[in-house]
């Protein structure tokens, strides 16, 4: 599109600089164009023949050949139409009878069947004449083609019918996209991209039909998210990732890129009439990433003897999908774990003994043995061995001697005043003196 912008900028340029040259010459407008009509044949209307392509009898000769050309076309006679066509090409390659003898030549070989052929004449326009006024007929044509290579078997040289190449059409479509970025054409090319990528996956091709689909439906959101084709393409790719999923046994990535496209699209068209069934398959798939956790859980659990890991893995499917079936087998699991209801015998715990998950060390398991005990203990107590009401404080003290005595009541924090102190473990004793407070006398106030 860059190009066939800075070809138009080339254009206008151009065309005001004959605009000028033809201001001198009296006024004429220097712009022409090719039109046919039934009655006259083709005609230059819009501008002067001799500014622009020179010699007059060499217009005229041009315009003569053209003339031929479509004459033959009308009447079948395909070969001479082409042979005048491209003689006009040949010999005036920078006039105006170029491009559309081109695109005359286009529609013959499309009526032939000759696809890549009439495909070819189509390109060629847009590469070396990007300022024709038909430029977006260009590109329908080529739409049509791409179209027709998929539903049509071709004929070599116009009558030999051979095979289908649908990866050709493939080819051609995402060329009209990046030819015609800016038109309605380039969005349906890329939908129709993915949809031939999806008509052709089968089991041979290891995904990679696909991969191509997912890629054209991405170029749509992604280049053209204004399109009435969004939304459509936010489903597909839902779906294509979705046929990918092959179970919760296996990796969950694909499910994931399912989910996130069903969230997008319930996002941006949360009114569609569509949003009920998208809503439904991303439950659905939700349920398979939480049941991928389940499935690891109940290894853990049933297997490995590991209530640790199957915990783990239990209350990711619950966090995953909270409201999902797979979420309300790993609570009635995870109840299980709790209740210290064991995993069912296997063959090889038979045979055996159960399963020692290494990542437990000594350490752990004599903890398990310890509170299982005090849980015992504490589930056979008797009611009277707690008192409803405490009794009354203890405190334990210790003598000079070290002994660990627990008195009735506690001391005073400071003997009586006069009576003197025993040092602990001597028979000195300190003698304690306390000073009584004295009383102001009456009417002398209380110094400050």
């Amino acid at each position: 599109m860059n190009l066939f912008l800075h070809s138009r900028t080339r254009h206008w340029v151009g065309a005001l600089a004959l605009a000028v040259t033809a201001m001198g010459l009296g006024g004429t407008t220097a712009r022409a164009d090719l039109v046919w009509t039934p009655d006259g044949g083709w005609q230059v209307q819009g501008g002067v023949l001799a500014p622009l392509f020179g010699d007059m009898s060499v217009s005229k000769s041009a315009l003569e050949a053209m003339n031929r050309a479509k004459s033959a076309q009308q009447a079948g006679h395909y070969w001479s139409a082409l042979s005048q066509y491209d003689q006009v090409i040949k010999d005036f390659p920078g006039s105006v009878f170029a491009p559309e003898a081109l695109f005359q030549e286009g529609l013959i070989y499309l009526e032939r069947r000759q696809f890549e052929s009439a495909f070819d004449a189509f390109d060629r326009i847009i590469k070396r004449y990007p300022d024709y006024p038909n430029f977006n007929s260009v590109i329908h044509q080529e739409s049509i083609v791409a179209d027709a290579m998929t539903k049509f078997r071709p004929r070599l040289w116009g009558w030999l019918p051979w095979f289908k190449d649908p990866q050709k059409a493939v080819d051609y479509f995402d060329q009209i996209s990046k030819s015609a970025p800016a038109t309605p054409d380039a969005s349906i090319a890329l939908m129709k991209m993915a949809l031939i990528s999806l008509d052709q996956a089968s089991v041979f091709d290891a995904g990679d039909s696909a991969a191509a689909a997912i890629n054209a439906l991405k170029r749509l959101i992604n280049e053209h998210p204004d399109s009435m084709l969004a939304s459509n393409a936010y489903q597909m790719l839902a779906d294509v990732y979705s046929s990918l999923v092959v179970g919760p046994a296996y990796d969950q990535g694909s499910t994931r890129q399912a989910i996130r496209y069903l969230d997008d699209f319930l996002f941006f068209y949360k009114s569609s009439p569509y949003a009920p069934d998208a809503e439904k398959k991303r439950n659905d798939l939700l349920d398979v990433e939480a049941r991928s956790e389940l499935v690891l859980g109940d290894f853990f659990y049933n297997y490995r003897n590991s209530n640790r890991a199957a915990l783990i893995f239990y209350n990711q499917a619950i966090s995953l999908a909270p409201k999902s079936p797979a979420a309300t087998e790993a609570r009635a699991s995870i109840d299980k774990i709790n209740r210290g209801v064991p995993p069912p015998m296997t063959a090889y715990d038979v045979v055996f003994g159960r399963y020692h998950d290494p990542a437990v060390s000594p350490a752990e398991e004599q903890g398990k043995r310890i509170d299982l005990i005090a849980k015992e203990a504490f589930a056979s107590r008797n009611a009277g061995d707690f008192q409803e009401q405490p009794g009354p404080e203890k405190v334990e003290t210790i003598t000079g001697t070290g002994e660990v005595g627990e008195p009735e009541s506690l001391p005073s924090f400071l003997p009586a005043p006069g009576t003197p102190t025993a040092v602990p473990g001597t028979e000195q004793t300190i003698p304690v003196q306390t000073t009584q407070p004295t009383t102001p006398p009456a009417g002398q106030p209380l110094l400050r």
